[in-house]
Parts: structure tokens; C-alpha cells; sequence
């Protein structure tokens, strides 16, 4: 498709999107006809989810939504929301849950007034949270801490509750298709479910409902366990709801849609090859590490093994000894999500994150939401600082969605070959034919050992096409050529210094270990960067190392190469344990 075609897809998405609000607005507003939901039938299991420390700070007035922190005295509602993912978290009632990790009397008064409160104010159907996602992320937490809300609850205020809770089944039961396709729609999907199985008066729509998220199973997760946003941490959501209700199916004693366990065993195995070695997701098209805990927990529940030892859903995976790569190896998903990260790679070594992006960047602000998107803020090359997907920042689609991603690469091509002395990935993208003329290739190689990581990285321009527009971009200056970066975003715990009179960086750790990073046909340094983790409020300060070289004659390349030099104090001790009680690689 066209950048023009994108571009009007982007704008009609933005019009539907308007559009959708409205009839949700409606939808919102009739659903509150209809009475009593009826008997409350069941309860899921109390899971801890929720924050103890998070529940501290609400009682002291400190409110933390999508990245962004307000003080503020009384109501949730009296806040003015500095945006709308900020609005959008408070009216999914992410903070129930650490109210409830509390457990205490005035935690739960404050969970008892807040919740009568958003009743009061936006129980009729006004206010921003009327949305499928956010009322079936609501109904969710309602039913899963029913008990906690309810305790010494005035009557009249607890009929309240399960009346505002049956309007908000309604709404779902109405609109839960109108929810954007991938977590959002199955977020809907599972607060009807928990709806139908817990109040009496809706429990004739489980069936229909259940038959839906079977449906949307088959048609969202593909064959290979992917979705079509390509974004890890999304996948990891969608696995969570669905073991979750899974479970909560079981708990009822009714049985689930059999596409819906398939879906399962189809995500299980590509999710696992989507981790680092210390259990975190890589950090593509929007998605973060993960919550701590949160995929360990889902896995362990799904009660599958299996991992897609090359990869999946458009990432290729290298794997051996300490080592793990992951590349994104597929074109970039078109939209408000999706990233400039064509061949960019996460490695871990052992336990310890060692490259990556700077991370997702929408919880730190709208100039960081963009900075992170682009070619540069990801492990990848990158030409004269242009990424090689483009971005369209105004107009009516960039004001409704943000910026959106219209034009990347067309093809991007991978082949793997295995054999005694490891495994080679090579990859190409065209992301930056349109503009330089040239094709983006990376090769990879990962030792058996895992102690022995090499990378080749070129540019070149072979066809007549590509040579014309080669020499166009190059016609004032064809001696200099075209200036070209390989950049590797390091982790904050990293130790980076230059070394071998700055022929290479050592990367080391506290307990000794350290790499060695050499390349050749380049230009070497190392610069600064910032690593986005939602887990910290602010960008926490790294480095980058940085290869330089340049295109002319229609080619160029750089070579680098990623060695242990030492092994670290406790692996060797470890190593040395194992030995001496006969427990070692051979036992």
C-alpha cells in the first residue's frame, strides 16, 4: 500500500474512532435501563494482584497512572488528568487492586467511597471510562474484590453497586465488538464472561459470550501464536486473560470454547521464545518488560511447556550457553504502535540484560512516546539519523492517535542455517531503497558456546534503480558518501569503558564478568542514552555504543564481534561446586 493509502487508512481509523465514542456514549447511557442484576452466583478465587506500598501512597494522596503522578487530597474524581491514558487508568480501577493487597478497614473505606463515588458521577453513562476496555477491566476488578467492597456496606448502597454492575454488563453484552481488535477486545470479552458467570440475570449470555472469545481465539492469534500488533507485551496480557478465564470457566463448572485452550497452546510457545534471559519480554512496537511476575504467573497456569526455538511472530531467536538474541525480523505494524525497529536486536547474556531499545516511551510523555519509535532508539542501523520507517505527525489521524507510522519497509527477507559450530541468522529490509537507494543487510552468528556472538552489517546498491537513486542522494558529495550508524543501546546495570587504545568497549558487571565489543570498517565510540523503564518514574541514564561508517561506491559495511573476556567470580565458584561434587555439563 501506498504512503498516501496509509495515510487515508490512518485518517478513517481516527473517524471511526470518533464515531465508536459516540454510539459508546449512547450505549452507555441506555444500559442503566434494566434493573437488578440479581444474586451475585459466583466470586473468582482471591489472587493477590495489587501493591501493598501502591496502597500507602493512595491513602497519602499520591495517585500513579500510566507513568504520571498526582497529588491530590478527596476523590479520584475531583483530579483534572494531565492526559487521557491517565484518565483512562483511573477509570479501570487499577488502584481496587492495591487497596485490596492492603485489606485494612480505611483501605477499604477509601475502595467503598471511591467506587460510590464513580457511581454517582459516571455510573449514568458520562465521563471518559465508558469505553468496552475500560468497563470490562472495571467489572473485572468489581467482581474479583466484590467481597471486599461490600463488607459493612450500607444496603442501599451495595444494591447500588450490583445495579451500576449489571449496567455495565449490558454496555458490554452491546459493545464489546466495538473494542479495538488484539488485549482491548479480549479485555471486554472477559469482563462479560465474569459478568454472566457472577450475577444471576446474565447468566443466560455466557454461552453466547464464551462461543465470541473462541471465535475471537481463532481469528486474532495466528498460527504461529502471534497477533497482528507484534507487540510482546500485549501477547503477554492476552495470555494472562485467557489462562485466567480458563480457570475462572473451571471454578464455575463450565467448559470453555475449544478454540480458546488451542489459542493457548498456540501463544505458550511463542511467548517463551520472546523472553531475555532474566525473564523479561523484549521491548518492541510499544511493549515493555512486563510486569514483574506477571508472565512467570501466567505461564506456570497455562500448564504448557514448549518453547519456538527459532522464533515467532516476526522475531527470529538465537539462542545457546548464556546467551540469548532476539531480532525483529518482519515489516513494522502500520499505525499508532507501531516501531522503526526493522532488524534491531535484544541480547541477554546469562541473567543479564546486555542490548536492547531505549524502551516504550508513552508512560514518560508525548516527546518520548515519539523518541522511542524511531530506527534510532532501537539496536539496528540507521542512516544519517533517518529511520527506515516513516512517521506522518499531523493531520486529522496524528491529533486523534498520535503519530502514526505509515511507510516502512516492503520486504524484509530472513534465512537460518544451523549446523556443529552454531546458528547463523541473515536478514534483509529495503526500508531505505526509497529514499538512499540501498538494501539493509544483517548477519548473525552465535556460537554453540554462546561465548561467541559476531554480526556483519551492509549496505549496498545493486540494481540500475537502486544505483540511480544512490547517486542522486550522493551527487553533490560522492567522495563523502552516505553516512551510516550501528548502534547497541546498553542496559543501566552495564559497566562501558573504552579499551585496547579504544579499538574496543569492555562491558562488565560487579562480580567481574566482562565482554569484549571489537569491530571493524568503522568508526567506534561510545556515547549516551537513556533506558525507559516503567518500573522507574524517569529515564534512567546509559550508554550506546556506536559504529560509524560510510557508503560510497554503492557499498558498505561494518563487522563487529561480542567475546567473553572474563567469566564471573560467582559463575566460576558456581562452576567449581559443580565439579567437585560430580555434578557437572556430564553428569
Amino acid at each position: 500500500m501506498t504512503r498516501t493509502g496509509l495515510t487515508l487508512r490512518a485518517a478513517l481509523a481516527a473517524l471511526r474512532l470518533g464515531w465508536q465514542g459516540l454510539r459508546n456514549r449512547l450505549a452507555a447511557r441506555t444500559a442503566r435501563f434494566g434493573g437488578s442484576p440479581g444474586a451475585c452466583l459466583w466470586q473468582p478465587e482471591a489472587r493477590p494482584l495489587g501493591s501493598f506500598q501502591r496502597a500507602q501512597e493512595l491513602a497519602a494522596g499520591l495517585f500513579r497512572c500510566a507513568g504520571r503522578e498526582v497529588r491530590h487530597a478527596g476523590s479520584p474524581w475531583d483530579i483534572a488528568p494531565p492526559d487521557p491514558d491517565f484518565a483512562a487508568a483511573l477509570h479501570a480501577f487499577g488502584w481496587l487492586d492495591d487497596l485490596a493487597a492492603d485489606g485494612g478497614q480505611a483501605a477499604r473505606r477509601l475502595a467503598q467511597d471511591w467506587t460510590l463515588d464513580w457511581i454517582a458521577r459516571h455510573g449514568g453513562g458520562g465521563g471518559p471510562g465508558w469505553t468496552p476496555e475500560l468497563a470490562g477491566w472495571r467489572v473485572m476488578r468489581w467482581i474479583g474484590h466484590l467481597d471486599f467492597l461490600t463488607i459493612g456496606l450500607a444496603p442501599d448502597a451495595s444494591r447500588r453497586l450490583l445495579r451500576a454492575l449489571g449496567a455495565q454488563a449490558r454496555f458490554l453484552a452491546g459493545r464489546w465488538h466495538a473494542a479495538p481488535p488484539g488485549l482491548p477486545r479480549f479485555v471486554a470479552l472477559a469482563g462479560l464472561i465474569h459478568a454472566c458467570l457472577a450475577l444471576e440475570r446474565h447468566a443466560r449470555g455466557l454461552a453466547g459470550a464464551v462461543h465470541d472469545l473462541g471465535r475471537e481465539c481463532e481469528r486474532r492469534i495466528g498460527p504461529d501464536g502471534g497477533i497482528a500488533s507484534r507487540n510482546p507485551e500485549e501477547l503477554a496480557g492476552i495470555l494472562s486473560l485467557l489462562v485466567g478465564l480458563i480457570r475462572a470457566l473451571e471454578e464455575a463448572g463450565k467448559l470453555p470454547d475449544p478454540r480458546h485452550p488451542a489459542a493457548l497452546r498456540r501463544i505458550v510457545p511463542a511467548l517463551r521464545a520472546l523472553r531475555l534471559g532474566d525473564g523479561s519480554l523484549v521491548r518492541f512496537h510499544g511493549g515493555s518488560e512486563g510486569a514483574e511476575g506477571l508472565v512467570d504467573q501466567a505461564l506456570a497456569d497455562s500448564k504448557l511447556r514448549g518453547i519456538a526455538r527459532g522464533g515467532a511472530m516476526g522475531f527470529q531467536r538465537l539462542a545457546s550457553g548464556p546467551a540469548i538474541l532476539v531480532m525483529d525480523a518482519e515489516r513494522p505494524p502500520a499505525g499508532p504502535d507501531g516501531h522503526a525497529s526493522t532488524l534491531g536486536i535484544e541480547v541477554s547474556l546469562g541473567r543479564r540484560p546486555l542490548f536492547g531499545s531505549i524502551g516504550p516511551g508513552r508512560d514518560f510523555g508525548p516527546d518520548w512516546a515519539q523518541a522511542s519509535r524511531v530506527s534510532e532508539a532501537h539496536s539496528t542501523l540507521v542512516i544519517e539519523r533517518l529511520s527506515s520507517s516513516r512517521f506522518v505527525t499531523t493531520g486529522l489521524a496524528a491529533r486523534v492517535l498520535g503519530p502514526v507510522l505509515v511507510d516502512g519497509p516492503r520486504n524484509v527477507a530472513t534465512a537460518r542455517t544451523d549446523d556443529l559450530n552454531g546458528a547463523w541468522i541473515i536478514a534483509a529490509h529495503d526500508g531505505y531503497v526509497r529514499d538512499y537507494g540501498l538494501v539493509h543487510e544483517r548477519r548473525l552468528h552465535l556460537a554453540t558456546s554462546g561465548l561467541d556472538l559476531r554480526g556483519e552489517d551492509t549496505l549496498s546498491a545493486r540494481s540500475p534503480a537502486e544505483r540511480r537513486s544512490f547517486d542522486r542522494m550522493v551527487a553533490a558529495a560522492p567522495r563523502l558518501g552516505v553516512a551510516f550508524s550501528v548502534v547497541f543501546h546498553l542496559h543501566p546495570d552495564v559497566e562501558a569503558r573504552m579499551a585496547l587504545a579504544d579499538s574496543a568497549v569492555a562491558l562488565s558487571w560487579p562480580d567481574g564478568e566482562t565482554w569484549l565489543f571489537r569491530q571493524s570498517g568503522g568508526t567506534l565510540e561510545l556515547q549516551g542514552s537513556a533506558w525507559l523503564d516503567r518500573r522507574h518514574p524517569r529515564p534512567r541514564a546509559t550508554k550506546r555504543i556506536v559504529v560509524t561508517g560510510r557508503v560510497v561506491d554503492y557499498a558498505g559495511r561494518v563487522t563487529w564481534a561480542l567475546r567473553r573476556a572474563t567469566e564471573g567470580r560467582r559463575r566460576s565458584a558456581a562452576a567449581g561446586e559443580e565439579a567437585a561434587a560430580g555434578a557437572g555439563p556430564g553428569a
